[in-house]
């Protein structure tokens, strides 16, 4: 079991700068990849998205590549264009010259122009894959790690949820052999409410408790929900767990509990019902969390 929660973060000295990647991810439902990159790296980002993509499946992911260049590579990085600055001079100049005005000027104002500077591509595609791969890939194994220490933490909370659902079905299943006598003392209470003499119609008053006691029969619904605890336990143990499918399946064990209270005759069962409800919400709320 994987969580979609997690971190990880790398960095090292290479030949280009200080590289440091951070990686954080939280729960999605699909797999949702958003990278902030320097410029200099800005031709990576498909790569690393298929990177991501080889070792997540869901969960929204966010990561950053920040490259710190040194002091000597940054003065290596400015480098006057001398073809426009060349150009900015002569046509200065020639208009000087031209209009008869003194050529004896200050050109300094040519420095100002962003453009007359250049940070050039003096590092090549290759050898910045090759820095920053490394780092990144150390980010994102530290970035997994995370993810499945939290899924074991996930996971050892499933099973100990799950077993809490078995005692209760144990007391639930002891009030299915009573549930006629309950529906009989309930319907009597219910006519002597009503100032009925319940023994005036007794084969009237057997058909009615047949009937409603038929009705608050949940023997199919804890079969099944015996079913889906069983399923999910499958699930769980596979070395291999979808969130979705865990979702669905809680989601199933829901609709039976629902159904179960919606035919409770007794304040007892309806409490039992109550926590088996407590659970499945739990349980669903964290299965939002498996990737």
């Amino acid at each position: 079991m994987k969580s979609m929660t997690g971190y990880g973060r790398a960095q090292d000295n290479t030949p280009i700068g200080i590289i440091t990647v951070e990686l954080t991810s939280v729960n999605h439902r699909n797999l949702d990849i958003r990278l902030r990159l320097p410029e200099m790296c800005r031709s990576l980002d498909i790569a690393l998205r298929r990177l991501l993509k080889n070792h997540l499946r869901r969960g929204h992911v966010e990561g950053s590549v920040k490259i710190e260049r040194d002091e000597a590579a940054s003065s290596r990085d400015i480098v006057l264009n001398m073809p426009i600055a060349t150009a900015y001079y002569n046509e200065a100049k020639r208009f000087y010259e031209s209009t008869g005005i003194d050529t004896n000027q200050d050109f300094s104002w040519i420095f100002l122009k962003p453009e007359v500077w250049q940070v050039p591509e003096t590092l090549a595609a290759d050898a910045i894959q090759s820095a920053i791969f490394p780092v990144f890939e150390n980010a994102l194994s530290q970035l997994v790690s995370s993810r499945e220490q939290e899924g074991e933490a996930l996971k050892s909370f499933f099973m100990e949820k799950i077993g809490e659902i078995n005692p209760i079905m144990e007391e639930i299943e002891t009030f299915m052999p009573t549930l006629p006598l309950l529906v009989k003392e309930s319907l009597i209470k219910k006519l002597q409410e009503l100032k009925q003499d319940p023994s005036l119609n007794p084969d009237r008053l057997a058909q009615e408790i047949a009937y409603l006691a038929q009705r608050a029969d949940i023997t199919e619904e804890a079969s099944r929900l015996h079913a889906h605890l069983k399923t999910i336990k499958g699930k769980i143990r596979k070395k291999t767990i979808n969130g979705r499918e865990l979702d669905f399946t809680i989601q199933e064990m829901n609709r039976e509990v629902n159904t179960m209270g919606s035919k409770s005759v007794s304040y007892e069962l309806s409490s039992k019902v109550v926590r088996l409800k407590e659970i499945l919400n739990q349980l669903r709320e964290q299965a939002q969390n498996v990737e």
